[in-house]
């Protein structure tokens, strides 16, 4: 097992989330829980995080699957002793047939999105500081955005946390933390993005070291989370000094028709 960093912060946010004490996992041990907030949408979120599978690099592992699903999804688990082989297409199609049963219990839609990501952490002392083009916090959607860029995360505006590089009068580049509602000013969960015209200037990493740097500065820490072949962004959050702490696995429903 590789020497790992500890993130107190990230462990509290992520176990607020999933419904377990993180810290208190043992290594080489699947843990499953039953939370009841793999039943409903979380804030800023188009879907239901129907059942959420968090295997951290100290060895550490939890499942956290919506009520009656813990017997079902603890026999397919069980005989897991390391995360090779533990995403595969296999135990992912058992591990929707036992959560779909639960969601039908709840009626709720069955699970229509399969999400794996590389999961990467950094604090202050990681952090390393990018400075290239005119970057600066955005508290609204007054600059116009480049061409191919998605648009603003507007839940984040006008409290939330995002930095952008502007040029020629638009926002080319932005990193932003999501707002799940869960010790948003202690840890920032990050999303980047940059228009294609715009990309290989090093904005991504100016954007995305901004928020660290915002988040951190009072003792803050921060999460990052893309595909396990997203070479790019993986390279994008090594370069500001994130280092791995996990990878994680989300088998997404939709969300409810009527919900706040």
């Amino acid at each position: 097992m590789r020497p790992t960093r500890s993130f107190p912060l990230v462990d509290q946010y992520m176990g607020i989330r999933m419904g377990v004490d993180l810290a208190a996992l043992e290594p080489g041990r699947v843990t499953v829980v039953e939370s009841p907030r793999r039943l409903r949408r979380e804030q800023s979120y188009g879907f239901v995080h129907a059942l959420w599978f968090l295997w951290l690099d100290d060895g550490r592992a939890v499942v956290s699957v919506p009520p009656g699903a813990a017997d079902g999804v603890s026999r397919i688990v069980s005989p897991l002793r390391d995360r090779e082989g533990a995403f595969g297409p296999l135990l992912t199609a058992l591990l929707k047939d036992a959560v779909d049963a639960a969601l039908r219990d709840a009626g709720l839609g069955e699970i229509e999105r399969v999400l794996c990501d590389a999961d990467f952490a950094c604090n202050a002392e990681l952090l390393r500081r990018h400075r290239c083009g005119d970057c600066r916090r955005l508290t609204d959607d007054s600059l116009p955005i480049a061409r191919g860029l998605e648009d603003y995360p507007s839940h984040c505006f006008p409290d939330g946390i995002v930095y952008g590089v502007v040029d020629g009068g638009r926002v080319v580049s932005f990193a932003n933390a999501h707002r799940p509602g869960v010790m948003e000013d202690r840890v920032a969960d990050l999303g980047v993005i940059t228009a294609p015209g715009h990309r290989r200037r090093g904005y991504a990493k100016t954007c995305v070291s901004a928020v660290v740097e915002h988040i951190t500065r009072t003792g803050g820490e921060a999460r990052y989370g893309c595909a396990p072949d997203n070479v790019a962004s993986i390279a994008t959050a090594r370069s500001v000094g994130f280092v791995p702490y996990g990878v994680s696995l989300v088998l997404a429903a939709p969300a409810p028709d009527l919900e706040d």
